[in-house]
């Protein structure tokens, strides 16, 4: 039996590591967490698996592989509660905080929603669970349940309170005699013998401790005791013993007790900062306590390995003195504040703001996306981030792509060159002000406009040559709920506020020097009818065609001449109108639009409070793609940031619960054939995917043709990719056979031509 868990479990693992490691193609998703905050441990034949705030993850103990868990890899949700691995039925089990459970078994992911579905007001949150034979017990926000693995379905469910009072249940223990529960209002127990579980009568509470009615926490058997961890308070906890029917305290006061072990027939209680290891009678035999583990939540050892589950810095593997880091890549935060996509990287930040405006104090960090993996800057190799903190905008120079600007509210502007820190741009070295930056964007000359928040002179511009120049506007001068500020192709700069404010939008008429000259407009947003389009506006952005798209609180709003907010006369924004299953409607005129980005077609992606992310067409006139976290897997309907990475095509959706990505088929276009490929190349017989022609410009035209210069297929690229699926005119696969693939530009200026191996 052994043997065949092994395998089970390797195979599973083997699943999840495959996928984890490729690089997405046209249509995947893959997810970007962090997974620093580990909670809790458990083995299954070679495997270790770790689960932490943001996922789940598995470590192999005999090649060191580290696979991720998660929607993208089949799961039915992300908020991941609790985990247990049952030896009967060689099953891996994932509890979610909604009360949903994913079984996994024979490399197949069996969804158990009942729970989930049930009617009650109560939370459902799975907190535990604990297998005896093929059923397992679940300890829930409201009692117990019971599920038959071997029907893949709810068998009973226990309220086991006074009078069936639903009582959250924290930890479930079962022995050859009881059934036991660790809730919080004490300890309760039922004699297996006693019959019917699921009637009140035949649970007991456990009296025998003094204030019995207390939250605990967890249970753990050890020479035929019971032991208890009882919660006194985020700091401290205590321990209590069962034996020959009487209660007593196992030790004096304890710092909190995050888990208590069954190791070798010793009880470990795993703290913060250490482990302390007991015999049976309570005798303290060793403490241990390992550098750089302060937070740790949970410990195991396997084959004589020693692993701890820390919040701060993942699975650690403890070897002597030291610890080695065990984790998948990815953010060290998944509470993302901005995102910022150009050429083949993508970086973002996790710093906020409070309703006050006061910054939230988040330790500034900056997390970048290039070549397939994330890496993350933090005061441990960003020293000029020590005593930092929250990093809330990004941008990078127009004119030089290679820096890149991240702004804190508080401690100014950080500059990268070719990832490399350079420079801090604060109060002390100059014009800044010292409340924070609220938003910055560059123009095609590579000035860098900057909203300078609380301040007699908000708008500041750093030139290319590190020159300074401040600009008084009274409109915003003194503010601190500046939002965004976006330089139009026209030279043009529109500010974004809070989204119940007006917009401002300015123009400086080439006279930084003086802004006596400048052309100014405070405005809401307004339709031909002068009817307000949404009340609030949370997003603004400029397309390729020069039109302003905004996300407001009633949909989109649309300027498509915005250069005429300075003339006289009707300035005036239109709401695109879409047909969708025979209605006609405005554009998401009943969503909140949190988000907008732009792909290399001009299509938008709209993000919505409610609703997930839609793919539109470059007008705004047809629907082309609608994610939701029921048929996708966004963990979130709740769309907070969008960025598309022009280079790769891949759309970063950040949600309140985390950040994924989805791989689009469109790039952004180039200015020359240079960087021409296609991929897959060889086609092999048994790929039956897309073939992508990549490093297009913009609408070029594709003609692809046999060795003989028989034409099989073409088309228009959207942006700097044209997508083909291998067949000709008549859906048939392509023969075997090298083909030739002509691109050319709109005016037939530019061309060039690969080749491409074709098995069929």
């Amino acid at each position: 039996m052994k043997l065949r868990i092994r395998y089970v479990f390797s195979f599973l693992l083997v699943i999840f590591a495959l996928s984890a490691q490729s690089q997405i193609k046209i249509g995947e998703w893959r997810e970007h967490l962090p997974y620093q905050k580990a909670k809790s441990l458990l083995t299954g034949g070679e495997n270790l698996y770790c689960l932490t705030e943001s996922g789940l993850f598995s470590y192999s103990l005999s090649d060191n592989e580290i696979a991720a868990y998660s929607k993208t890899k089949g799961l039915s949700e992300s908020e991941i509660s609790a985990i247990a691995l049952v030896e009967s039925s060689q099953s891996l089990l994932i509890g979610y905080e909604s009360g949903n459970l994913d079984v996994i078994s024979d490399g197949n992911i069996h969804n158990i929603s009942a729970i989930k579905n049930f009617n009650l007001v109560e939370n459902k949150s799975i907190n535990s669970m604990t297998a005896n034979g093929n059923f397992v017990y679940l300890g829930t926000d409201f009692g117990i349940v019971v599920i038959n693995l071997d029907k893949m379905e709810v068998a009973d469910t226990y309220f086991i309170g006074a009078g069936g009072e639903k009582l959250v249940v924290n930890d479930i223990k079962i022995n050859s005699s009881a059934i036991w529960a660790a809730t919080d209002q004490g300890i309760f127990k039922a004699d297996l013998s006693s019959g019917n579980l699921a009637d009140f009568n035949n649970w007991e509470q456990e009296q025998g401790i003094s204030e019995y009615q207390r939250k605990c926490e967890h249970l753990q058997f050890i020479d035929g005791d019971v032991i208890v961890s009882r919660f006194v308070s985020e700091t401290a906890s205590e321990l209590y013993r069962y034996r020959n029917g009487s209660w007593s305290n196992f030790f004096g006061s304890l710092d909190r007790i995050y888990s208590i072990r069954n190791i070798n027939n010793s009880l470990w209680v795993i703290q913060a900062g250490k482990i302390r290891i007991f015999n049976s009678n309570g005798i303290e035999n060793e403490v241990l306590e390992y550098s750089g583990i302060t937070e740790m939540h949970d410990a195991l050892v396997v084959d004589g390995r020693t692993f701890a589950a820390d919040y701060q810095k993942s699975l650690q593997e403890i070897i002597g003195s030291r610890a080695n880091q065990i984790k998948p890549d990815g953010p060290l935060s998944r509470n993302i504040s901005n995102i910022f996509s150009a050429a083949e990287q993508t970086w973002a930040v996790d710093g906020g703001v409070t309703a006050s405006y006061d910054g939230s104090g988040e330790k500034a960090e900056l997390f970048l996306f290039e070549n397939q993996e994330w890496t993350n800057y933090s005061k441990e190799n960003t020293p000029s981030f020590s005593n930092k903190s929250d990093l809330l905008r990004l941008t990078n120079n127009k004119r030089d792509r290679s820096l890149i600007y991240a702004a804190s509210w508080g401690d100014g502007i950080f500059v990268f060159k070719d990832n490399e820190y350079q420079v801090n741009w604060n109060f002390e070295n100059s014009p800044l002000g010292t409340k924070g930056i609220s938003g910055m964007d560059s123009d095609s000359d590579g000035n860098l406009w900057i909203l300078d928040a609380n301040s007699s002179a908000p708008v500041k511009i750093l030139s290319p040559v590190g020159e300074w120049t401040s600009l008084s506007y009274s409109t915003l001068a003194n503010r601190a709920d500046m939002q965004k500020i976006v330089c139009l192709k026209n030279g043009d700069k529109w500010v974004l506020n809070s989204p119940e404010q007006a917009l401002f939008a300015f123009y400086e008429n080439g006279t930084l020097s003086n802004t006596d000259d400048d052309a100014l407009a405070s405005f809401f947003v307004r339709d031909e009818n002068n009817s307000s389009i949404g009340s609030k506006v949370y997003d603004l952005i400029e397309d390729e065609k020069g039109d302003v798209w905004l996300g407001t609180s009633s949909g989109v709003a649309v300027y498509m001449n915005p250069g005429n907010i300075f003339r006289t006369g009707n300035f005036f924004a239109y709401q695109p109108i879409i047909t969708i299953d025979g209605s006609t409607q405005f554009l998401l005129g009943t969503e909140s639009v949190n988000a907008i980005a732009l792909n290399g077609a001009d299509q938008k992606w709209l993000g919505t409070a409610n609703s997930g992310v839609f793919l539109i067409s470059e007008n705004g006139d047809e629907q082309l793609v609608h994610f939701t976290n029921e048929n996708s897997p966004l963990p979130s309907n709740t769309i907070q940031r969008i960025s598309v990475n022009p280079g790769t095509g891949e759309v970063f959706f950040v949600t309140d619960k985390g950040m994924v990505s989805y791989k689009g088929a469109v790039t952004a276009g180039t200015e020359s054939y240079n960087n021409l490929y296609v991929y897959p190349n060889p086609v092999r017989e048994t790929y039956h995917g897309d073939v992508v022609v990549s490093g297009l410009i913009a609408e070029s035209t594709v003609k692809i043709t046999d060795i003989s210069g028989n034409l099989v297929m073409e088309g228009k690229s959207g942006g700097g990719q044209f997508i083909w699926d291998g067949k000709n005119f008549n859906g048939s696969r392509v023969h075997t056979g090298v083909y030739l693939i002509f691109c050319s530009n709109s005016d037939g200026s530019k061309s060039k031509v690969i080749k491409l191996l074709f098995i069929h």
